[in-house]
């Protein structure tokens, strides 16, 4: 919670790049909501096309930059709440992208096929 004052008190001392711009601000907020809330409609979708539920990578791309959009927002407003809603989501999201880009960088180095056991009935 430490961090959490220290960030936001050192936005309130620095002042932050077109801070006395209303309307890119609420522009900045919405692009936010919006690209977050429609990563859902992304995974939907995408589940559909491959008839099972699966998460896309775009999907914790458009989580990771929602993120920042809103935190921007929220720290430009000096909302606390705000801050504290999704100051920790870029860690998952980040780790999620790590495990998807590590997956695909294994599964094109080649001599890592994972080995099939025939199954035998006895």
């Amino acid at each position: 919670m430490t961090e959490l004052l220290l960030i936001y008190t050192s936005f309130a001392v620095f002042h932050m790049p077109f801070q006395d711009n209303y309307w890119l601000w609420k522009i900045i907020g919405f692009a936010g909501i919006g690209t977050f809330g429609t990563r859902f409609l992304v995974q939907w979708l995408y589940s559909e096309k491959h008839k099972e539920s699966r998460v896309p990578p775009i999907f914790w791309w458009q989580s990771l930059i929602g993120t920042f959009l809103c935190l921007a927002y929220f720290v430009r407003q000096q909302d606390s709440v705000g801050i504290a809603g999704y100051c920790l989501n870029v860690i998952p999201y980040t780790r999620n992208l790590m495990l998807v880009y590590a997956k695909r960088k294994r599964d094109s180095q080649p001599g890592f096929e994972p080995i099939m056991r025939e199954s035998t009935n006895h």
